[in-house]
């Protein structure tokens, strides 16, 4: 970590919101660049759960969800084995860009953040405890490797669970954890509605 990023995390109070500490990056980060290791450092132990909401948000927008899953399982795997800070490997953390760019995208997304934190905060915290990092990541993989599979609308709600149960874990809301499990349950459910659907039409056209 450089003398910049170090100075970035040191003045980062992880006690705080998500939107403050995104905030606070965007307007002190004096590079030219912005590099996916320099943000994984500020974040520090809330690192896994901000990569987690930052690529499932997108996830219901159509031809997103491979180019989004295949790293939600790379960071799922990594919560499940207890860790709250993402590892990645040396060329793709100093994978960057120009920090008009990131700027230009923290903008876009504070509203929705901030909307989304209005509905959290820290309560029934021993949910969002560090117990329940691995079982949440267990969930979190489960959902990751269905989203990347080619079932219709088998993303959605998969997606919307991960970003909940990441919010809860960024937030020590454990309350938005709890949310997060039943809609991963929900999501389950329909995946299972949908492939049991998709398999009886084509069994159905081959012995058609």
């Amino acid at each position: 970590m450089n003398d910049q990023s170090r100075g970035l995390a040191e003045a980062h109070d992880e006690s705080g919101h998500f939107s403050d500490a995104l905030a606070l990056f965007a307007a002190t980060v004096r590079s030219e660049r912005v590099g996916l290791g320099m943000i994984i450092e500020f974040m520090g132990r809330r690192s896994i759960g901000a990569l987690l909401l930052v690529l499932a948000l997108p996830i219901p927008t159509p031809g997103l969800s491979v180019v989004f899953g295949v790293p939600l399982i790379f960071i799922s795997a990594q919560l499940l084995l207890g860790r709250r800070r993402v590892w990645l490997p040396a060329r793709l953390a100093r994978r960057s860009i120009a920090r008009t760019d990131f700027v230009s995208v923290v903008e876009r997304v504070l509203p929705t953040l901030h909307f989304l934190e209005r509905l959290v905060r820290p309560r029934i915290q021993w949910m969002a405890g560090d117990w329940a990092v691995v079982p949440v990541g267990a969930i979190c993989l489960l959902l990751a490797v269905i989203i990347t599979l080619p079932i219709p609308l088998g993303h959605v709600v998969p997606g919307a669970a991960i970003a909940v149960l990441a919010l809860g874990l960024i937030e020590r809301d454990g309350l938005a954890i709890a949310l997060g499990l039943t809609v991963a349950a929900l999501g389950l459910l329909v995946v299972t509605i949908a492939s049991t659907s998709l398999a009886g039409a084509v069994r159905a056209w081959l012995l058609d």
